[in-house]
């Protein structure tokens, strides 16, 4: 089964483009720099404190020169984020909406912006398998995390309030957030983190540690594609995988990971798959924030993203019944599969 994108026609007049090359030039710095922001702490700063001073980071292992200070915020106060003076910067009248969306700019300028900078050579690149591209999988962890927690965590946190798990394996585990959360929601639970980052790894474990779960949770170093019968498998009867799904893709090769999910979790009784389809739309005027960042991104990974149609002949064809879909604004084209083995 081949997956082809579909684009609905969209009238001529919404395509009309409505941003001078002026203001495009200046956004794209303003998220190169709002990346930034959200890496050194300083969203984090006015959100906390309401203020950074320039002469306030001279010392210790956080300092940044005042003039380089004024230099990462100078885009921001042009989008309307921060308000500058001499002295210090304050949260802008757009301040709130660009926290809330910080994951969204650390995902595209943290954790791809050396894929997406590359894209003239990763789209010439004749073997693409392996390693024919580089992204920061600690920012993509640490943004996903970010993205996740504005509607979909609190979906999985309301899913399993109402029917508690024994024991949960999340593919994927990224940042390790997920499994930390639900260990400290359930407190006989024992959690298993897969994922096929190192970074993604080590920061997981670091996260464990630092909560004290070691003794509950493990964490290991796997590729989705391949898994092992590890025994730490057995018993497992909640599987979880958010944002990377469509890495499973394309059609064939989907069909036989889910497959695989359901022999080396013997136990599991749900899967809870909670992904980002592609869009079905043409992009213009009214295209959600991430959209076009997502595709553009896994259109030069060779990334096959599926439509909602295709996720559901894919658990079909595997051995999995859907019993629910849930819809998320954020992300946009966000779906939450609730999914138990075919009897």
């Amino acid at each position: 089964m081949t997956t082809t994108p579909h684009f609905t026609p969209t009238p001529t007049a919404t395509r009309t483009a409505t941003w001078s090359t002026d203001s495009l030039f200046s956004a794209s710095v303003a998220v190169s720099a709002l990346s930034a922001a959200v890496e050194l702490g300083l969203l984090d700063d006015l959100k906390d404190r309401g203020e950074i001073r320039f002469d306030g980071r001279q010392e210790g292992a956080d300092r940044i020169d005042p003039a380089v200070l004024r230099g990462i915020l100078l885009p921001l106060e042009w989008a309307g984020i921060v308000v500058l003076d001499d002295r210090s910067a304050r949260p802008g009248p757009g301040f709130d909406a660009a926290y809330l969306d910080r994951g969204y700019f650390y995902w595209l300028a943290g954790g791809n912006g050396e894929l997406t900078s590359r894209a003239p050579q990763v789209a010439l690149e004749r073997n693409r398998h392996g390693e024919f591209y580089h992204r920061d999988m600690r920012a993509v962890a640490v943004s996903s995390r970010m993205i996740g927690d504005v509607e979909v965590e609190l979906r999985f946190d309301k899913i399993l309030a109402d029917q508690p798990p024994r024991a949960v394996c999340d593919l994927g585990c990224g940042s390790g957030q997920r499994l930390i959360r639900i260990a400290g929601n359930h407190s006989g639970v024992r959690g298993v983190g897969v994922d096929i980052a190192p970074a993604a790894v080590e920061l997981t474990g670091a996260s464990v540690a630092e909560a004290g779960l070691a003794d509950r949770i493990s964490v290991h170093h796997g590729d989705v594609h391949a898994l092992p019968q590890l025994p730490e498998f057995a018993g497992i009867d909640v599987v979880t995988c958010v944002f990377m799904g469509h890495d499973f893709w394309p059609y064939d090769k989907c069909v036989t990971v889910l497959r695989r999910i359901r022999e080396v979790f013997p136990d599991v009784e749900r899967f809870l798959l909670c992904d980002v389809v592609r869009s079905e739309v043409a992009p213009g005027p009214h295209t959600p924030i991430f959209t076009l960042g997502f595709e553009f991104a896994h259109a030069l990974m060779g990334v096959t993203l599926p439509t909602r149609s295709d996720w559901m002949a894919a658990f079909d064809a595997s051995g999995w019944e859907c019993e629910a879909v849930q819809e998320f604004n954020r992300p946009p084209g966000g779906l939450l599969f609730e999914l138990r083995p075919s009897r």
